[in-house]
């Protein structure tokens, strides 16, 4: 034991020494390509690509678009906080000439097109229009899934990186930022009350519109054509960066053939004016449609390509390395991996046909990842044999392998963790370096934050974002469907426990808790021990934390109509950690 103990402290001592030796660590640095395309939305302004249509480009993430019409304004999109909204609309009331908000549009469910919509001063009876799924689509992202995207979105978009340095944030790749984290950003969504399934032509402020599904990079994308003054508005499927196929914030399937489909839909319309939801106009038939044509023939090949290799029996990751962008579509401006990627979209597309299985049997069922990490460590001669193999791929300049290896070893061995962690946030952070699209750079460069304890983390970042307003939006029966993926089994496994929720105009409800499962059919059931009764915001803003909830029972703003206080803390309790 004496004689192991003395190996590993040299060992130890050889590590650090080798670490101490490499002084020459790879300077912080942005790729050329991504610090260009930044420019794009700099400085912040407004377009108006056809007399009375205006976009503001580089406020927040997305555009917000206005139409003057003859009587009237309509908003399309709305962009992704009140606070950017504000400074939009700030923009664009000396062009609306006096004229009402009589419209908006929402061409999609994401957060960075409908959260900004109070921002404007729209008019009582204004219709506010979208696909009559937008708010089934948004329940997924704002409800059950909230937390995984609002964490994995913080990170995708770089929201607590230093700013204007080499080493931290450069853009979004679609815009410059995301407002959404940093104050004002939701709570400002306004539910359609228009919506329609294929198409819908309507007039609006005096000018004839019409709305069209187009999905794309969402199921319930549209597209609005004004065919009098040959103006197209695409929403997200097309945008100056390859299309983002595959979002590493997580998403459901986006089917390419659907999106190209639309895309050939567009093609069609032979538009003179092209205003996409993110990055700038495009004036001019030709111009349009040479792009239209390019990222639609990119989208394809993605996708038929990595079909056809699928077809071949090879993996994800054999495939990755076969499918390529031809190169003329390689040098298009519109088509530079400044927001997807294309390896990204191969395996997304793998994923869509195939589900996550890739084909080899080796990987139909994994021992525990802290077991393999130590078989892997193993096979090094140990962690600080480990440790040493990815101090060295390091110094060779082989990140991913060093990123990789120095992950295991901080799994299989607590002491060596600091050590692996470091080392493992430096590999990060030399991936963020090289990156073109800004979704990996910033993906890499927080998450080698969170290593560094100088951002904040998974569990950090869920409780900064449970202020309960971007939930209050949603349908009633999305916020109570957020219950079941909220209980925590090992505390429910024996629990037998319900409540009767009275959401004032909103509905009736039992939650359920049965051993380790809930449920949550409609009405209050006659044996139900708790009732509780509160508006939908209330009730939503309660639950963000025990001292809410005792404030918003204190207040009245939730009241038990049944049961205790007492009762209803240690119901909740079930759903919690």
């Amino acid at each position: 034991m004496i004689r192991m103990l003395a190996q590993r402290a040299a060992l130890t001592a050889a590590l650090s020494a080798a670490g101490a030796a490499f002084a020459h660590e790879p300077a912080p640095r942005i790729a050329p390509s991504l610090a260009a395309h930044t420019a794009e939305f700099a400085p912040p302004k407004v377009y108006e690509p056809a007399p009375g249509i205006f976009s503001a480009v580089g406020y927040g993430i997305a555009n917000s678009i206005m139409v003057v019409g003859k009587t009237g304004v309509v908003i399309i999109d709305t962009t992704d906080s009140l606070d950017e909204a504000k400074k939009v609309w700030t923009q664009f009331e000396p062009h609306a000439a006096g004229k009402p908000i009589v419209g908006v549009i929402y061409t999609h469910n994401h957060n960075d097109h409908i959260n900004g919509a109070r921002g404007f001063p729209v008019a009582d009876g204004a219709k506010i229009i979208a696909h009559d799924t937008l708010l089934r689509e948004a329940a997924k992202w704002n409800g059950v899934a909230a937390p995984a995207i609002a964490a994995r979105a913080a990170r995708m978009y770089g929201v607590f990186l230093p700013k204007g340095t080499p080493d931290g944030f450069v853009s979004v790749g679609i815009g410059p930022y995301l407002s959404a984290f940093s104050g004002g950003g939701a709570g400002g969504f306004i539910p359609p009350n228009t919506v329609f399934a294929d198409k819908l032509e309507i007039t609006l402020g005096g000018e004839r519109f019409v709305l069209e599904h187009a999905p794309g990079e969402t199921e319930d994308q549209i597209l609005v054509w004004m065919p009098e003054r040959k103006v197209l508005f695409p929403g997200d499927n097309i945008y100056k960066a390859f299309p983002n196929l595959y979002t590493i914030r997580g998403t459901s399937y986006r089917d390419p053939v659907q999106w190209a489909d639309s895309i050939d839909r567009m093609r069609e319309l032979k538009a003179e004016v092209l205003v996409p939801s993110h990055t700038r106009p495009i004036v001019g038939t030709q111009a349009i449609a040479a792009e239209l044509t390019n990222y639609r023939d990119a989208i394809r090949f993605t996708h038929d390509q990595t079909v056809r290799w699928m077809n071949q029996g090879l993996t994800p990751d054999e495939i990755v390395e076969k499918v390529k962008l031809p190169a003329h579509l390689a040098a298009d401006p519109y088509l530079y991996e400044h927001y997807g990627t294309v390896e990204w979209s191969v395996r997304s597309i793998f994923a869509g046909y195939m589900g996550w299985f890739g084909g080899d049997p080796a990987a139909l069922s994994f021992d525990a990842p802290d077991v393999r990490a130590k078989e892997i460590v193993d096979l090094a001669g140990g962690a600080p044999q480990a440790q040493a193999a990815a101090q060295k791929a390091f110094d060779d300049g082989r990140w991913k392998w060093a990123a990789e290896l120095a992950g295991h070893v901080g799994r299989a061995d607590a002491g060596l963790k600091p050590q692996a962690d470091a080392l493992q946030a430096k590999a990060f952070r030399q991936l963020g370096y090289d990156s073109v699209s800004p979704n990996g750079r910033n993906y890499y460069l927080e998450r080698a934050a969170e290593l560094e304890k100088k951002a904040p983390g998974w569990a950090q970042i869920i409780s900064a974002r449970q202020s309960g307003s971007q939930a209050a939006g949603l349908p009633a029966a999305a916020v109570v469907a957020t219950f079941p993926v909220r209980l925590n089994a090992e505390k429910a496994a024996n629990a037998q426990a319900a409540v009767g929720l009275k959401l004032i105009g909103d509905g009736d409800w039992t939650i359920r808790v049965r051993r380790g499962v809930a449920e949550t059919p409609q009405g209050v059931a006659g044996d139900v021990p708790l009732v509780v009764a509160a508006t939908k915001a209330d009730w939503v803003g309660a639950l963000a934390s025990p001292g809410a909830m005792q404030a918003a029972l204190t207040s009245g703003k939730v009241k038990i109509e049944k049961g205790d206080p007492a009762a209803l803390a240690a119901f909740l309790e079930l759903f919690r950690g």
